[in-house]
């Protein structure tokens, strides 16, 4: 992975816009408000910050939570009452200690999920997550150009910075989304062509993807999502 500190910066400085901007932002009924947004993304930075810690020590490695749903929801009931505030600067603060451990460590074989490198785990776990999230934050309370246009930006950092597929695919794929909703269909399943050889589950998910409804009776995109014989 090439880039990491850069990315992790640039992450860093669209979050504190991010949480600024949050403050004055109305109530709106979808998804998660900030601070919960927030929190969550403040609590997988401590647990990819553990087992970095652990592999820098040469202690084996605890494994990260298997069931995801159940940490999450365990999780966000623990962080309901968090303020804005306080989330913004826990997941702040997670992040410059994942950076001050990326320096010291490097990048070296780290198996993390899907990841097989210590660099490879920040960026799905710093850069493209919370992104992801808050992209759909933007989307959900009306601001899709500005959900939209983060994707974009994700996926072009991602390819400039060498990402491997199980992560640049899905923010391939996050785009492909993005053109459909903006009518752009021919655009959307080239994207899709690109991001499901990448990683096969992409092909599960679009199969069903609300967002891709209206590429249901194309026929290129049911060759797409057509399982392997």
């Amino acid at each position: 992975m090439k880039d990491v500190v850069r990315l992790l910066e640039s992450e860093r400085a669209m979050e504190q816009q991010f949480a600024a901007t949050a403050r004055d932002e109305p109530d709106h009924p979808g998804g998660w408000p900030a601070a919960v947004l927030l929190v969550h993304v403040a609590t997988w930075r401590g647990q990819l910050l553990n087992g970095l810690r652990q592999a820098e020590r040469g202690e084996p490695v605890a494994p990260p939570p298997e069931d995801v749903d159940a940490f999450n929801a365990a999780e966000l009931a623990r962080g309901a009452g968090v303020s804005l505030g306080d989330a913004a600067a826990r997941s702040d603060q997670a992040l410059t200690q994942l950076i001050d451990l990326w320096t010291t460590m490097g990048d070296r074989p780290f198996t993390w999920y899907i990841a097989r490198t210590s660099g490879e785990a920040l960026i799905r776990n710093s850069y493209a997550h919370p992104r992801n999230h808050i992209a759909e934050h933007f989307i959900e309370r009306g601001d899709p150009d500005v959900g939209h246009q983060l994707y974009e930006e994700t996926a072009a950092e991602l390819r400039k910075a060498g990402a491997p597929g199980h992560t640049l695919g899905t923010a391939i794929y996050n785009v492909a989304r993005a053109r459909v909703s903006q009518g752009r269909h021919h655009d959307g399943l080239r994207l899709l062509e690109e991001a499901i050889p990448m990683r096969d589950d992409i092909r599960i998910l679009a199969a069903t993807d609300p967002d891709l409804a209206p590429l249901r009776d194309n026929r290129q995109f049911r060759t797409l999502v057509k399982p392997p014989p």
